[in-house]
């Protein structure tokens, strides 16, 4: 009987400590599970993900429901370029977030092209850049070197005759002294030509202003496009639709290039982004055009989605836009507006399911 109950204990025992290492090895795969989304900064586990899927959308920042992150000495495009700038959060190439950018790459992706290094064609044709020709206003008369050097210019104003040394003539001070032959006289100290300086440069000139020009980073407020790349997640163990922003990039529009088409500038991971705003409550804000004591957090504004970003691009096999897939702009647009309207629908029929 007592052999009995001293195994029963010991088998007790097993399972206990069976079970705790089960739990234990439970919890830690879990949140391996949980952490596997390095960009997001709420990761849902991927065993608890029923439906995915990765939009793209463009928010233009200069929209009324936008305007809120984009006011005066406020636009999140100012801080999203100086916290990478300061090394506070980390820039990147595109969303992929696989190459970072440094200060000077993200200095030079910002730099306005100098448009006026050239001539046209049709400015040279028109005379733009020659040479002044013999018929213009500043034209000066030819003169014969032989007779340049005899009447070379002493840097006073009067000629030197080169042959002979020419008598003293009035210059306006009083009658001219003459040379005195006396012993004792004082001898005419030789004047010397007064130093020319070489001219300083004209902080005014075109040519000043237009190397300052080349060196001058685009305006805050002429970045107005955000585009936020965000996984469409149902979670099962929730029962509810989450929206999972990935990262932001700042995209230079069409009518800053010279080219008209819009360049992406730098990427940022949400999660790195998400840590700054919070870090600064007061600073980083989401202005409230109808009530300032209601000023949101910009982290905030983005999970409450108080922004609008129309749908560019969905997950797909051939990694196309709606705007490459479809013919023309217009109906991009009704396809993308389509496109929402059928994620909604989706999302009820997994309410029922």
């Amino acid at each position: 009987m007592y052999d009995m109950r001293r195994m029963n204990g010991k088998t007790i025992a097993w399972s206990l400590l069976s079970l705790s290492l089960a739990s234990t090895a439970a919890f830690a795969q879990e949140k391996e599970d949980s952490t596997a989304n390095q960009f997001s900064s709420r990761p849902i586990a991927d065993g608890d993900v029923m439906m995915k899927r990765t939009l793209w959308r463009r928010v233009d920042l200069k929209e009324k429901q936008n305007i809120s992150m984009f006011s005066k000495n406020n636009e999140i495009t100012r801080y999203l370029l100086d916290a990478a700038k300061a090394g506070l959060i980390d820039a990147y190439t595109n969303d992929s977030c696989a190459t970072k950018i440094t200060g000077d790459e993200l200095h030079k992706r910002v730099l306005i092209p100098n448009q006026t290094a050239g001539l046209s064609a049709e400015e040279i044709a028109a005379g733009f850049g020659e040479p002044a020709k013999a018929d213009g206003w500043d034209t000066k008369a030819k003169t014969d070197p032989s007779k340049q050097a005899a009447n070379a210019d002493d840097g006073w104003g009067a000629k030197k005759d080169t042959k002979k040394e020419a008598e003293p003539v009035d210059d306006g001070w009083g009658p001219p002294k003459k040379k005195s032959s006396k012993k004792g006289a004082k001898t005419e100290v030789a004047k010397e030509e007064p130093k020319v300086e070489a001219p300083k440069p004209d902080s005014s000139s075109f040519e000043t202003q237009q190397v300052a020009a080349s060196e001058e980073e685009y305006f805050p407020d002429q970045l107005s496009i955000l585009e936020v790349k965000e996984d469409w997640i149902f979670d099962k163990k929730r029962s509810r639709l989450y929206t999972d922003i990935q990262t932001l990039t700042i995209v230079l529009p069409s009518d800053q290039t010279a080219t008209g088409l819009e360049l992406p500038v730098a990427s940022f991971r949400w999660k790195d982004v998400e840590r700054l705003f919070r870090s600064d409550p007061k600073k980083y804000i989401w202005y409230n055009t109808h009530n300032t004591a209601q000023n949101k957090n910009l982290a905030d504004a983005f999970d409450l989605r108080l922004f609008y970003g129309r749908i560019t691009k969905f997950s797909n096999a051939n990694d196309k836009a709606f705007l490459d897939i479809y013919n023309g702009e217009k109906e991009a647009l009704i396809k993308s507006l389509n496109y929402e309207q059928e994620l909604m629908e989706l999302e009820h029929g997994l309410w029922e399911y």
